[in-house]
């Protein structure tokens, strides 16, 4: 075997997590207040950074990484003793190439391999350069007659939102401004594109309300900028036993599952999606979950979800049963949207002016609260076509997810008011210790799950 030593930017994590040093001897200096002390905690600091550069060096000396004669990923560690950790290829269940904007600079990519049945605190991560990761992926999970396919749902989707959003963030500055600066000479036709959204905004929110919806617009925005930029150029393919996208414009990113390991497939649908019939896949192998979806399909465009995986049902479009159902689902939004409604009440008579503000995180938790009540009547449990499938409700988020793994454990729980009317809380949990909670459905249907396990 011929071992390599890994990229410099290994050691990143760990002068990541030790920042807090460098902070202990400034904290003298907020006590004493002169230059004396400045300059002494300024020269630990120089020598707490030496002295890390000594240990990241010592880390870079003594860990190396090869590959064997029968296609085995090890990574080496020596210090003092030898320890030794090897993958094969079919031990893998996926692996991710991220490549951020600062590694694409230094030519680095870092290599996450995800075992089969393994936690996500166990994968292995290391730091490689472009060629040699892109090497070890090939080897391990290579890409045999690839079909590709270039989905144009997720780029034209994040557009949309992102143009959406640029318009209502634009109105809302520029009330900010105006709000803040009422200036008699201000050139109106600054505000000729934006003029009626900000007129009819002006008469209700003050200046706080405006600024606090600017900012939440802004971050919104950047978030989708981030989202456009990794889904430009998105390519998704499939093999015989693999399953796999790539894409990005400032940060690349590879990802490849095995289809016989992924452990789920969910369809997330939001208002958004809704409006835009766009609908975005993510899929669970081991210890995977990428943040990003596999792929975005449109209303139809079926066939492509259907070639790529072939075995996803979708659950059946019914109402669940809600007689007797527990009111659970109505607490984490319903309580502070009672409490941020009390207090725009109280508001509006004792301090006018936080009104409107208050209406803000009301109408949020409101938004939640839809959320809830929407789960309350769609989460369930159903058997369709020989697939356990579910629907369950986080936020404005219904998961529609269809198990695909054979190696799933069912555990029910029940209180006692639920025992009494017939209720179960069923948490599904996937190899890589992933867990999926369905809450308060009917124990015959959760006895199917259990009699469907038993069968099969």
């Amino acid at each position: 075997m011929n071992e390599r030593r890994l990229h410099p930017f290994t050691v990143l994590r760990f002068l990541r997590k030790t920042l807090v040093v460098y902070l202990l001897p400034l904290v003298q200096v907020l006590f004493e207040r002169n230059w004396t002390a400045l300059h002494t905690a300024l020269r630990q600091d120089a020598l707490l950074f030496l002295l890390l550069c000594a240990v990241s060096w010592g880390i870079l000396h003594v860990s190396s990484w090869s590959l064997d004669d029968t296609g085995a990923f090890h990574l080496h560690w020596r210090l003092g003793i030898r320890l030794d950790r090897a993958l094969r290829g079919e031990m893998l269940a996926a692996l991710t190439i991220d490549r951020p904007l600062l590694y694409r600079m230094a030519g680095a990519s870092r290599l996450t391999l995800y075992p089969v049945g393994a936690a996500q605190k166990h994968t292995l991560s290391v730091c490689l350069l472009k060629a040699d990761a892109e090497a070890v992926a090939d080897q391990l999970m290579p890409l045999v007659k690839p079909a590709l396919h270039r989905p144009a749902g997720g780029e034209r989707a994040a557009l949309g939102f992102l143009g959406a959003n640029g318009l209502s963030t634009l109105a809302l500055f520029v009330l900010a401004v105006r709000q803040t600066r009422d200036v008699p000479d201000w050139n109106p036709a600054v505000f000729a594109q934006v003029s009626f959204l900000a007129r009819f905004a002006a008469r209700w929110l003050p200046a706080g309300a405006a600024w606090l919806l600017a900012a939440a617009g802004f971050l919104l925005g950047a978030s989708l900028m981030r989202s456009f930029a990794q889904t430009v150029h998105y390519t998704v393919w499939h093999t015989a036993d693999q399953i796999g996208s790539r894409g990005g414009w400032l940060e690349h990113f590879e990802c490849r599952v095995r289809t016989s390991e992924i452990s789920f497939a969910d369809v997330r649908i939001s208002p958004a999606a809704r409006l835009m019939k766009r609908w975005p896949v993510f899929v669970t192998a081991g210890g995977c979950s990428p943040e990003l979806p596999l792929f975005v399909y449109r209303s139809g465009e079926e066939a492509l979800f259907r070639e790529l995986l072939p075995e996803f049902r979708m659950p059946p479009d019914l109402l669940a049963r809600t007689q007797q159902r527990s009111l659970i689902f109505f607490a984490p939004a319903g309580i502070p949207f009672a409490l941020c409604l009390l207090l725009t009440l109280v508001s509006a008579t004792v301090l006018p002016q936080l009104t409107v503000t208050l209406l803000i995180p009301t109408l949020f938790f409101g938004a939640l609260l839809a959320g809830a009540a929407a789960g309350y009547r769609r989460e369930g449990l159903w058997l369709r076509e020989g697939r356990m499938t579910l629907r369950r409700q986080q936020g404005l988020y219904l998961h529609c997810i269809c198990v695909l793994h054979p190696d799933v454990c069912l555990t029910a729980a029940q209180s006692p008011w639920a025992a009494s009317v017939g209720r179960t809380n069923l948490t599904l949990t996937f190899p890589g210790w992933v867990k999926l909670k369905v809450r308060s459905v009917p124990l015959r249907d959760a006895e199917k799950f259990f009699r469907f396990m038993e069968t099969n």
